[in-house]
């Protein structure tokens, strides 16, 4: 066991590590993009991404992570193609594909990079420079189904996280959730209730959540049930999220949900162009960076 504290490896990114972080956000997203504008697909930019865009023209100033939206439809495409057209340069985790799970919503790894985190283990294989995905999913119209797919979706999430923390074990995470009184006891919950949903293991309960997320039927509503605010918090009418805008995103012209201001309105409040005060700008600690070799 490492017997340095967090406070000992934790830190803040310097300002040149941020600026070469960016830059390989950019350059995964350019790829990324190129590589679905080619095969006839759409990816959009999401969350504090979407808000950068809007109000910063790029990266949130004090940003240091890029998020991404497909509809399930278009991210199953993806799938298909993903090792083909990106393989040499990024690798794919996402529940149901390829039994590769390590998360419960999908996410691009930049090869050859590696980013340690706060709460991270050193040692799994996710700890790279990474974008994350969320689905847009068709959200059933009737409200007594939607409510009764939407409860079971979230204590299936419930159910898949708690198991994660009390599978994993991890006295890196321990350590870090530990460090207020409130931590430690949502720490000695999950582990907890974590033990009872032990039948099955972590990578088939992500591939559970994410089967539960689908609706078959394209609907009138799109929801983002992997979203911060789960599955009933991002339901918005179809057209909030496509067909898509154009924004710009540090000198690109990116695709957008449909209707920003609605998107934005219901994730931060109507008063999303107001910068928050500096307390509440979220800057994540790491433990380390490391970037790929210059070609």
């Amino acid at each position: 066991m490492n017997s340095l504290t967090d406070d000992d490896i934790l830190r803040q990114m310097t300002e040149e590590e941020i600026k070469e972080l960016r830059g390989v956000f950019l350059q995964t997203y350019r790829d990324l993009a190129d590589c679905c504008k080619r095969n006839g697909l759409t990816v959009m930019l999401l969350g504090g991404s979407c808000l950068g865009a809007v109000r910063h023209k790029g990266f949130i100033p004090w940003d240091d992570d890029l998020d991404v939206a497909m509809t399930r439809k278009d991210f199953d495409r993806l799938k298909e193609i993903f090792d083909r057209e990106l393989g040499d340069k990024y690798a794919l985790s996402s529940p149901n594909y390829k039994g590769n799970a390590k998360n419960r919503f999908p996410m691009m790894l930049v090869k050859d990079t590696m980013m340690i985190e706060a709460g991270d283990n050193p040692e799994e294989e996710t700890n790279k420079i990474k974008i994350d995905f969320f689905m847009l999913e068709n959200i059933p119209e009737n409200a007594v189904v939607r409510t009764l797919k939407g409860l079971w979706c979230t204590a299936l999430m419930f159910m898949a996280s708690y198991e994660e923390t009390y599978e994993k074990n991890d006295e890196y995470l321990r350590r870090y959730m530990c460090k207020t009184p409130e931590g430690e006891r949502e720490y000695k919950r999950r582990m907890f209730l974590g033990r009872f949903f032990s039948f099955n293991k972590f990578q088939k309960w992500a591939d559970i959540v994410d089967k539960a997320f689908q609706y078959p039927r394209e609907t009138r509503l799109l929801g983002i049930p992997s979203g911060r605010k789960h599955y009933f918090g991002e339901i918005l009418p179809r057209e909030a999220y496509v067909p898509v805008s154009k924004g710009e995103f540090e000198g690109m012209t990116v695709d957008l949900p449909g209707n920003t201001d609605m998107y934005l309105s219901n994730l931060y409040g109507d008063d999303y162009m107001t910068l928050p005060p500096v307390e509440k700008r979220e800057r994540h600690l790491i433990m380390d960076v490391v970037f790929a070799p210059k070609k």
